[in-house]
């Protein structure tokens, strides 16, 4: 039997999924990234040194595309990081926002789950969503995300305890500012976004921003912890104080 310890990282061709897999490589996991930029997450595979996986979750029936391959090889680890953040007020929210956010920040991940369920079974595995600091700190023009991150939390505590008999654990990590460029991809609008990041800035007791490394480490401690479930770990430099 395969005892190498496998890995499935969503949206990991950068950011917080990149420095995931880095960690989680160095430390012996055979590593699958998933992506849906065709180039950049082949680089990124390229220079990990770890296997990849086109799919856009932004469209459900890509998730065969992660599913297939480990139905017979079992998985370790199920980190579930790929989503989005969109800025928009509410009289400019549509229907087809928030269900691109959902789509892509809960139906995503739960479906995936569900795929994944055999293969984390056979390996007694641990699932980690990726939140944000957002659900408890809120801040306006982004309350598509932050319904779907609060959303992606509650599944966290439901699985955790439906998935506890089968050894399965489920946890999640709430970053608060990361030195990624998520937030400049967030369609803020120009003139707004220098007062807002120096806004958020002045709410880090810390006073600096993550790095992605750090989050990962974040990650790693509730993959190899066997006691921890359940837990929304909040990664944010003291925002939450």
């Amino acid at each position: 039997m395969d005892t190498e310890k496998t890995a499935v990282i969503t949206g990991a061709n950068s950011g917080i999924g990149f420095a995931t897999a880095r960690l989680l490589s160095e430390k012996g996991y055979r590593v699958f990234i998933v992506g849906r930029d065709a180039q950049a997450i082949r680089q990124a595979a390229n220079t990990l040194e770890c296997d990849c996986i086109l799919a856009d979750l932004a469209d459900t029936a890509n998730i065969r595309h992660i599913v297939e391959p480990f139905q017979d090889l079992g998985l370790d680890v199920l980190v579930n990081n790929a989503g989005i953040g969109e800025f928009m007020l509410l009289e400019d929210l549509r229907l087809e926002n928030i269900t691109r956010h959902f789509t892509v920040n809960v139906y995503s991940p739960l479906l995936l789950i569900q795929g994944l369920l055999p293969a984390l079974a056979q390996r007694k595995g641990s699932i980690t969503n990726v939140s944000s600091v957002i659900t408890t700190r809120n801040t306006g023009g982004f309350s598509a995300y932050t319904a779907s991150k609060g959303a992606l939390e509650s599944v966290t505590r439901c699985l955790a305890v439906e998935l506890a008999p089968r050894q399965i654990r489920v946890n999640a990590v709430c970053p608060g500012a990361v030195d990624t460029p998520m937030l400049d991809k967030s369609k803020i609008p120009a003139e707004l976004l220098p007062k807002m990041k120096e806004h958020l800035m002045s709410t880090i007791p810390l006073q600096r921003k993550a790095l992605p490394g750090e989050i990962a480490a974040a990650i790693y401690a509730q993959l190899e912890n066997p006691y921890v479930t359940g837990a929304i770990w909040h990664v944010d430099g003291g925002v939450g104080a």
